[in-house]
């Protein structure tokens, strides 16, 4: 209570320094008596003071609270934590920012977030030696910024991939899923196949939007054999749906210094299929999704090898070979869920600052993206009209051909689309999110979630608040968050 009540003190007051702020902004025709002035400036410096003890080094409510004002209403609480948390969480706060912008058709402010993550990930595990020596003398730092296992990494270039779809741009599209594909390689110092099937099915998806069907069909043929249920889709098919189920796995310490990092299912959820609609009245077409991805088996397997957990940044495998897990859901409670939403702020109190020492035992890292799906659906249609098919020999047959192209990618728009989810064969009263629906070039793309991350809160869980506050006074990690805030403003 005294933390809310600290926090409520340092709103009030930030209303009153905007008041004398505005003040001191009016037009310089306006007579300004000295005496208020230099009263302001004092309870400026006042307030300074007291954010100064009560939240260490910064950044102080008036600086976020500027910063959030420019930004979407719904997007704010986010773009608050991003501010303040700095280049620490940066990647885990714009993968976050980024899938919330997406369900609320933000693309723009998606699209940059999703960038801002991919951006520093790239850096860190590109394919030199520079970047391997990079991340094998960082790994083990306790200050380490974000970066985020395989799994969440390949999310990342996942839901950018899908937003260059929705722009018909498939080139960029099939990029980002082949760096997805990637990322889901690559654990710390070591190096696994890749058994994530969507992303190669997503390349393939790409190709054939782009017209490239010898590369699509090759890209297809891999992804059946990592997972047999992804069939091609039709030589005309120009619509892509994907709808994502439940909750997705949660990260947990192990060991007798919690020191082993290992994942658990996320919590069991009632949804475990859905059944797409496509347009209205006598056009209306229905069909059941396919699924395409268990993230918590990408979460908790290395190679399609089931792994016990990571210790000193390196897999620890499990004696079999199964890559599923009966091991209980075990969520542990962060410190920005106990303080709620007021963890912004409170991690940065002065009174936690005499608490902790400078010495922070290294355990494992448990901050990770919540907003994550536990299953992915996909299916794949003709919408529109029927492409005629090639007729005659040589120059006939290449007009005919140039012919059935254009009127595939021609003379159809995107159907009004809406999911219904199910429990096994039966229906449930379950809204989900409202889809993202595009048709962009020759294809079209619509995406939709049961569970949005509107409800979580803004503060990413898992933060280390030992490790936050030692970074306060680390004048190296200060100097790059204050660097990282600078560039956002």
């Amino acid at each position: 209570m005294k933390t809310i009540h600290r926090l409520a003190t340092g709103i009030a007051a930030l209303s009153l320094l905007s008041l004398a702020s505005a003040v001191l902004a009016q037009d310089v025709a306006v007579p300004v008596d000295p005496a208020a002035a230099k009263a302001a400036a004092k309870a400026r410096a006042k307030q300074v003071a007291a954010w100064k003890a009560q939240y260490g080094p910064g950044p102080y409510p008036d600086e976020v609270e500027a910063f959030a004002q420019t930004r979407e209403e719904k997007l704010r609480g986010y773009y608050r934590v991003l501010y303040y948390d700095g280049e620490h969480n940066a990647v885990l706060n714009y993968e976050r920012l980024g899938l919330l912008s997406m369900e609320l058709g933000y693309y723009g402010d998606a699209e940059k977030a999703f960038d801002g993550a991919l951006d520093r990930i790239e850096a860190f595990y590109n394919k030199d030696k520079q970047a391997e020596k990079a991340t094998s003398a960082t790994r083990l730092e306790v200050n380490k910024d974000f970066k985020g296992e395989p799994y969440e990494r390949a999310m990342a270039y996942y839901y950018r991939g899908l937003l260059y779809l929705r722009k018909g741009d498939y080139d960029n599209a099939r990029a980002s899923f082949k760096a997805a594909e990637y990322q889901d390689t690559v654990s710390g110092e070591e190096s696994f196949q890749s058994d994530f099937a969507l992303l190669t099915y997503l390349q393939g998806w790409a190709s054939h939007c782009a017209g490239d069907g010898s590369q699509a069909a090759e890209t297809f043929e891999q992804a059946a054999k990592i997972d047999a249920r992804l069939k091609a889709p039709g030589p005309n098919d120009n619509l892509l749906v994907l709808t994502e189920l439940g909750a997705g796995p949660v990260k947990a310490t192990d060991g007798q210094y919690q020191e082993k990092l290992v994942f658990r299912p996320g919590p069991v959820l009632p949804e475990n299929g859905a059944i797409v609609t496509l347009g209205s009245g006598k056009t209306t077409r229905a069909w059941p999704l396919v699924p395409a991805a268990d993230i918590y088996t990408q979460a908790s397997t290395r190679g399609g090898r089931a792994i016990d957990g990571i210790l000193d940044g390196k897999a620890q495998f499990k004696a079999g070979l199964e890559t599923t897990s009966t091991l209980a859901t075990a969520v542990g409670t962060s410190f920005a869920q106990q303080m709620g939403g007021n963890a912004l702020y409170a991690q940065g109190i002065g009174a936690a600052l005499s608490m902790f020492s400078k010495s922070v035992r290294p355990t494992a890292d448990t901050r990770m993206w919540d907003g994550l799906p536990s299953t992915i659906l996909v299916g794949t249609t003709r919408w529109g009209a029927a492409a005629p098919a090639p007729a005659g020999k040589g120059k006939k047959k290449a007009a005919s051909k140039a012919s059935a192209s254009a009127s595939a990618s021609a003379g159809w728009s995107m159907p009004p689309v809406s999911v219904t989810y199910r429990h096994d064969d039966g229906g449930i009263e379950l809204a989900g999110t409202r889809p993202m629906a595009a048709s962009a070039g020759k294809c079209g793309i619509a995406w939709a979630r049961s569970r949005s991350v509107e409800s979580l809160p803004p503060e990413a869980p898992g933060n280390n608040a030992k490790i936050a506050l030692a970074r306060k006074k680390d004048k190296n990690a200060w100097a790059k968050d204050e660097a990282f805030r600078a560039k956002l403003r």
